[in-house]
């Protein structure tokens, strides 16, 4: 009798229920609050990472960028909110219908999501991203007067499905083009970039559940002026915010236009970051790429769909049901109202967690919990009393928050080179499909069977999927035995001698950039190789502005007044080593004095590695750390002509790595004091009043072969310089050579995986590191060294 007249009270709304409903919404606040502390815990005891991808320091997300991404999105989801929260009252109070035709409105969203989506797949190649915003706009209008004309007591439910329909069509024709233009211009972070964006669709939404608890959107009139107030002002914003980022950008493009020219380097085509653009910055690709297999015809597009259908459930789960269990109820709509308002505001939160845990302990894990604990809130949902309704609705809320990014990263994250549109609006076109199947199938078992058994059949469906999740994906374990540590360093600059672009320059490149975050990459090279290089990077994966170039025939000129052809002039040496090998390791030795304004430690790295899990360059401690890539030396003869140059030159036995390995690492992480103090006890050691490079390149005349590792890991180990174990690093890599060079020296050959990469066709512009760290995941290597390719 109690339980009775608590639910009459809550039907009436009296002072007293309102209290007791404050009471069960702070409890559960309370409950989804320890939820989120404890999993907050969980990401800082397995050891917090700004993750793969993670927007990391030396690339930051424009503010435009993000304006652009945030408002006309939170603008968007709130006119397609008020319509999701509104219908089921709007059906039931004014219309005299039932739970099924509440179904059917929401259902009619959800066919304009998946309607854009059909129309995406073109138009997305054929319009700008702000104009298809503009499209998007106009046709959410149109919805909006023709639901106002067809208003009358008969034809209500078919007006307001009208402009459900075109409503979402809009919404969805944006959320596309938002999408793509995240994928341009995002380079890293894309989980928390999406848990922001994510963050800004529950702004919307909850926006529009908190305006339903003061306006009565029974009455079309109300419902129609915040609606079409909303479509209206997002057309204008999204006007306004192309106009200034087109402005930002041409004045950003003739501010580099002007560097360019003072420091006398070619012209290169920038890609805008600011303006929604509307065709992704195409990459170079031949004609067999381009004729490349639809991208649902690989597993990893059905994986995707799979989990983002799965979670789309969870998400119309919260957009639907609560409002739908609510007016079965005849709970009061105020109190609806704001149950709906606080589950949204629970996802408001959780999602811009979301993509910090998502960063730190992996998307599918972090999913597969989100998607447990919306089963969870599901079946609590359905079952009576009042209490039972906050709590479920809380929980789901906490869960759809937290996962809210996933399916935008995933998508974005595994969409194939040169396929990316497709991959990412097929994905979205299954995240679509939910929002019609799922609204008409509980809308229809709630009318034939009851809420509770509506629900159930939810949390099964839920639980399946998470069961099949668990076989289909390789999954990144939460209690992993080893943490993974923060390598970046931002304040560090890198070294890449290159005497010419190939189609690994680019993998090499991207992946320092991606693991490491440098604070700027220098390339020594020539004319030729700068302005090739400079032409090709306009597609490649870094920001603006992270290379420079340094000038290999002029490198030693303003610091000691010679250039290469000076010294290639007093070379007479015969040995097996011409002067181009001897030339490439002066230019690294003197990267510390020759390079202007170059940090204090800097790390040099051979241009045919490519790093894949990467190693810590620094210490705590301040000491810098190289990992031996090298077990041993290719020959006891190899060794001795290492070792005697480095014990002519320096004076010093030669030393190895204490943990296996040799010094011939690939990379070294130069100290500049130290560098500087080591050439001069070279300058000392080595008679004749001759600049230190011209005394190492004489002694080509004596010793075979010189290594600049091996002398400055020889003098620097006892004073700055530490290796990690070769076991952990080294021995997990491979080193493969091209057909000919691999047969001839009994090597491993590259051709397998020159196969794969190019099964598509080959890019013209490189390899990206994203292509070639896929093709090898399967293999757990640390690095991979491409020689001569």
């Amino acid at each position: 009798m109690e339980d009775a007249r608590v639910e009459e009270a809550f039907r009436t709304m009296d002072h007293e229920s309102f209290s007791r409903m404050m009471w069960h919404i702070g409890k559960a606040a309370i409950v989804a609050t320890c939820i989120l502390g404890l999993m907050m815990c969980l990401a800082v005891a397995k050891g917090w990472r700004l993750g793969r991808g993670g927007e990391k320091p030396g690339y930051v997300v424009p503010k435009r960028v993000w304006i652009t991404l945030l408002l006309p999105n939170a603008l968007m989801h709130a006119c397609g909110g008020l319509l999701l929260v509104a219908a089921p009252q709007y059906v039931m109070s004014s219309s005299g219908g039932d739970a099924s035709d509440a179904g059917i409105v929401a259902g009619s969203f959800g066919l304009g999501l998946v309607m854009a989506n059909l129309i995406a797949f073109k138009l997305g190649n054929l319009l700008p991203a702000w104009l298809m915003c503009i499209v998007a706009a106009i046709t959410g209008l149109v919805g909006v007067l023709l639901g106002g004309l067809l208003s009358g007591p008969d034809v209500r439910i078919y007006g307001l499905a009208a402009v459900a329909a075109l409503v979402g069509f809009a919404q969805s024709l944006h959320v596309v083009a938002r999408t793509f233009y995240q994928a341009e211009v995002v380079r890293d972070g894309q989980a928390f970039v999406s848990g922001w964006v994510s963050a800004s669709n529950i702004v919307g939404i909850a926006a529009a559940a908190l305006a339903t608890s003061f306006v009565d959107c029974t009455n079309y009139t109300h419902l129609g002026l915040l609606c079409g107030g909303g479509l209206l002002a997002y057309g204008c914003l999204v006007t306004l915010l192309t106009c200034c980022n087109a402005a930002a950008d041409m004045r950003e493009q003739t501010r580099t236009a002007l560097q360019q020219k003072q420091a006398g380097s070619p012209p290169v085509d920038l890609v805008p970051t600011g303006v929604l653009p509307g065709k992704a910055a195409k990459c170079e690709v031949s004609r067999s790429q381009q004729k490349s297999t639809s991208p649902w015809l690989s597993g990893d597009f059905w994986k995707v769909c799979f989990l983002i259908f799965t979670m789309a459930i969870a998400r119309e789960a919260q957009k639907f049901l609560i409002p739908l269990v609510g007016a079965e109820a005849e709970i009061h709509t105020s109190f609806v109202g704001n149950v709906a308002f606080m589950s949204q505001m629970e996802s408001l939160v959780a999602a811009p967690v979301g993509g910090f845990l998502m960063e730190s302990l992996g998307i599918l894990p972090l999913v597969l919990v989100s998607l447990l604990m919306s089963a969870v809130g599901i079946q609590v949902l359905c079952m009576p009393g009042v209490g039972f309704y906050v709590q479920g609705a809380s929980l789901l809320g906490l869960a759809c928050g937290l996962c809210a990014g996933a399916a935008i990263a995933l998508s974005i994250l595994y969409a194939p080179q040169g396929r990316t549109k497709t991959f990412i609006n097929g994905c979205r076109f299954f995240n679509s499909a939910a929002d019609v199947v799922i609204p008409f199938v509980v809308g229809a078992l709630a009318e034939s069977s009851g809420i509770l058994l509506a629900g159930s059949s939810l949390t099964l469906s839920m639980l399946g999927s998470i069961c099949i999740a668990l076989f289909a994906f390789n999954l990144q374990l939460l209690f992993s035995s080893d943490s993974v540590k923060d390598v970046r360093v931002p304040s560090m600059d890198f070294v890449i001698p290159l005497k010419t672009m190939g189609p690994f320059t680019r993998t090499v490149l991207e992946a320092i950039h991606s693991h490491y975050a440098p604070r700027q990459i220098f390339i020594v090279c020539k004319q030729d190789t700068r302005e090739a290089v400079s032409q090709a990077m306009v597609n490649w994966g870094l920001p603006r502005g992270k290379i420079s170039f340094v000038d290999e025939d002029s490198f030693f000129q303003r610091a000691m007044g010679f250039s290469r052809e000076d010294l290639k002039r007093s070379w007479t040496s015969t040995g097996p080593r011409d002067f181009g090998w001897w030339w490439q390791q002066l230019l690294k030795l003197g990267a510390g004095s020759c390079i202007e304004n170059i940090s204090e430690n800097f790390c040099v790295w051979d241009a045919d590695l490519i790093v894949l899990e990467p190693w810590p360059l620094m210490g705590v401690d301040g000491q810098c750390y190289v990992a031996p890539l090298q077990e041993a030396y290719l020959s006891d003869r190899h060794q001795e002509a290492y070792e005697s140059n480095a014990r002519h030159v320096l004076k010093m036995d030669p030393t190895n790595p204490s943990k296996g390995g040799t010094w011939i690492a690939h990379h070294m992480v130069f100290n500049k004091t130290v560098l500087l103090e080591m050439l001069s006890v070279i300058e000392s050691n080595l008679e004749g009043p001759e600049p230190w490079p011209l005394k190492i390149l004489q002694t080509a005349e004596t010793f075979e072969r010189m290594s600049e590792y091996v002398i400055y890991g020889t003098y620097a180990s006892s004073r700055i310089l530490k290796a990690h174990s070769y076991e952990r690093y080294g021995s997990q890599g491979l080193r493969l050579y091209g057909k000919e060079e691999a047969v001839a020296k009994g090597r491993d050959c590259n051709e397998f995986l020159m196969q794969r990469l190019n099964s598509d066709g080959k890019p013209i512009t490189g390899y990206s590191y994203q292509r070639v760290a896929a093709e090898v995941c399967s293999m757990s290597l640390t690095h991979l060294q491409m020689e001569h390719v």
